[in-house]
């Protein structure tokens, strides 16, 4: 069982880190369902899992020896030191346990700033629609604006929306709920992005915005993104490392193998990989929702790590 739970822990680590990794960098232009990233994430989550049993199952095995062998005449029980140890002790230096908590650490920022890329992935219903049925960008004709209402910011008019009716280059006319910087009116021109094959989605007009992103599928960076691995990576440096570095190896170790601990543990990061499962999955979380995705998802994962770090030092 022991070596079902570190190579449980190796796989589940390693699928996580590949699946954090290419949600960390998808761009605007990623089309939903990312289903090889839901597959990533639950394979990760099905080897945590297995690994949860394996060690829940360690503990029986081990408490029914232990009953057995309190049933054994005290001339025969095994001396203090001959039994078993209450952790595995190969693996066990200080070299390999701080390793092993720092790969996790450093996948902690990481996850944390996953949900603002997700997010700049998703665009709304309307850019998620356009992008399946083949989004490109082309520069518009305005035909009609309807509806037009100013956009203000501190008493100042910044931009404006409509209802437009726009005249696509060698294409037919579809409508559009534009955001635009300048009050639109006929014949003005407009960058608009819509789907040649679903005319009846209309278009997506927004000055505001890059939709040629929209277009483009490639892995990328997102300055909000990097800003929140850069933000919670220093909580974890400041905080989780320095806890967890005091609170000695022995310890780390220890709660590493306790089965409690480990399902308080997995319980949270499925209830995490539920949170964003829409995002993936071509489901859109609302304004709202995804902004405090944004944060909480990060601050829940800082919670429980920081309890674990002082759970180490309280076993010290």
């Amino acid at each position: 069982m022991t070596w079902v739970v570190r190579c449980c822990a190796v796989g589940a680590w390693a699928a996580m880190a590949v699946a954090l990794v290419w949600a960390f960098g998808l761009g605007s232009g990623a089309l939903q369902p990312q289903s090889d990233l839901l597959l990533l994430g639950w394979a990760g989550l099905g080897l945590l899992w297995l690994r949860l049993v394996a060690l829940w199952t360690r503990a029986a095995v081990r408490a029914w020896a232990r009953t057995r062998a309190g049933r054994v005449p005290l001339s025969k029980q095994p001396t203090r030191k001959a039994r078993e140890p209450r952790v595995p002790g190969s693996f066990h230096t200080r070299a390999w346990v701080h390793a092993r908590h720092a790969a996790v650490w450093v996948l902690i920022p990481l996850a944390a700033a996953v949900p603002t890329s997700l997010r700049e992935m998703d665009g709304g219903d309307s850019v998620r629609h356009l992008k399946q049925a083949g989004a490109v960008t082309v520069t518009a004709t305005v035909v009609n604006a309807s509806d037009v209402e100013e956009i203000e910011d501190d008493g100042k008019v910044t931009g404006y929306h409509a209802d437009l009716v726009l005249a696509i280059p060698g294409g037919p006319q579809v409508t559009a709920y534009g955001v635009t910087r300048e009050e639109p009116h006929p014949d003005g021109r407009v960058r608009a992005l819509w789907a040649p094959s679903s005319p009846q989605l209309g278009a997506v007009v927004n000055d505001t915005k890059d939709l040629d992103a929209f277009v483009r599928t490639g892995w990328t960076w997102h300055a909000e993104s990097i800003g929140m691995f850069v933000f919670f990576g220093l909580f974890v440096g400041a905080g989780i490392v320095p806890l967890s570095v005091s609170a000695g190896t022995d310890a780390l170790h220890d709660l590493t193998w306790r089965p409690l601990v480990q399902t308080v543990n997995t319980t949270v990061l499925t209830l995490l990989f539920l949170w964003i499962r829409p995002f993936l999955a071509a489901h859109g979380l609302g304004a709202d929702v995804a902004a405090a995705t944004t944060v909480g998802f990060g601050i829940v994962l800082l919670l429980l790590y920081f309890g674990q770090s002082f759970r180490a030092c309280s076993v010290t």
